[in-house]
């Protein structure tokens, strides 16, 4: 697998396996290696860990905003009600009483305001606005600007708060990916590393034993930790020394 096809879900599996097998595997095979053996080890790690947070981050952000989606539909076919109440009473007005694109600005009827939130809110807060003005010759005008004004309070901060929370979810994506590649690049640092120490050691065919990545066909999506198959425990070299003693 190329590294950078390694996503941010996967890098808790890769991350994890391969800082484990250094530390287990290849520190202390070559004292003057371990320091920076276990550096970069550590340094994963931290790396793995800001990827999560960043990740949980942004899961948490697009939570709040399909909640903030789901709590405005509601008032949003209330708010659409309204406007077509309101559309109704305005039609009940004798001839010439009423100019109903002092109202509804874009045709004139409920209809034309869209319903989209913010078209919708748009309008809402425009006709409470001109139910206010003392010189409205619309029938109960009170009645429909506390009906108006209400709605347009209630409604108001809910879609300002799911724009908003859609805005921070773009705006933290750009997090993910940065967090992502920081990890990228600390992995290769560590499979760098690891493969100088096992040049010498004369392991270097082991290197896909530290780095599982290496061993998963293109294009595979990682989706739970890689099995911790235990490295052979010996070398031949290894074998040869105790054989000597």
């Amino acid at each position: 697998m190329a590294d950078k096809n390694i996503d941010q879900d996967e890098t808790q599996f890769y991350g994890p396996y391969a800082s484990k097998k250094i530390r287990t595997r290849l520190v202390g095979q070559i004292p003057a290696f371990d320091s920076a053996l276990n550096y970069i080890a550590d340094r994963l790690d931290d790396t793995t860990h800001a990827v999560k947070a960043a990740v949980d981050a942004a899961r948490e952000k697009d939570a709040a905003r399909r909640k903030g989606t789901q709590d405005k539909r509601p008032l949003l076919k209330q708010a659409r009600r309204l406007l077509g109440q309101f559309s109704k009473h305005l039609g009940a007005h004798d001839a010439g009483i009423v100019d109903r694109k002092v109202f509804f600005v874009r045709d004139g009827t409920a209809t034309g305001v869209g319903n989209a939130a913010h078209d919708v809110l748009l309008a809402v807060t425009h006709i409470t606005t001109k139910l206010a003005d003392p010189k409205v010759t619309v029938r109960d005008a009170a009645h429909w600007h506390g009906q108006f004004d209400s709605m347009m309070k209630t409604l108001s901060p809910v879609v300002a708060y799911a724009q908003d929370v859609q805005v921070d979810r773009q705006s933290i994506t750009p997090e993910v990916e940065a967090a992502r590649q920081a990890w990228l690049n600390r992995y290769l640092a560590a499979r760098s590393l690891v493969e100088g120490v096992l040049r010498e050691l004369g392991r270097l065919e082991q290197l896909s034993l530290f780095f599982y990545d290496l061993r998963v066909p293109a294009g595979t999506k990682l989706t739970e930790p890689p099995p911790d198959e235990p490295l052979a425990s010996k070398t031949s070299d290894e074998d040869d020394q105790d054989d000597e003693a």
